[in-house]
């Protein structure tokens, strides 16, 4: 079952929230609001969308609209909107299946010092 939020544009994100930070699981969708994303954030939903913006890949690409829900377990919240989607439509939202940059450790240095 998708998040039972409206969808909002990417380019009217809320301000960082600083000391009330929200966990949650939230969706990413194309311009056709057709779901290219799934993701959680255990610390907070708005934060994390930033971070898939400034990354660059396929969600900065593609992603137009968000939603989100609030969530006491992000990760298992994130695991059965993947499950669900995957039942309807076969197969996981296509930015779910990006292969990951591989992670050597010059890499693994530079997400560290820059807090990713």
């Amino acid at each position: 079952m998708p998040i039972a939020a409206r969808w909002r544009r990417l380019d009217r994100l809320p301000p960082a929230r600083g000391r009330d930070p929200q966990p949650g699981v939230y969706e990413l969708a194309d311009a056709k609001k057709r779901v290219i994303y799934v993701g959680q954030s255990a610390v907070d939903v708005p934060n994390r969308l930033r971070q898939h913006l400034a990354g660059g890949g396929c969600v900065a690409e593609r992603a137009a609209y968000w939603r989100s829900a609030y969530s006491r377990v992000p990760q298992a919240d994130e695991a059965a909107l993947l499950a669900a989607h995957r039942a309807r439509h076969g197969d996981v939202p296509e930015c779910n299946r990006a292969v990951p940059k591989t992670r050597d450790a010059v890499r693994r240095h530079a997400e560290r010092s820059s807090g990713r």
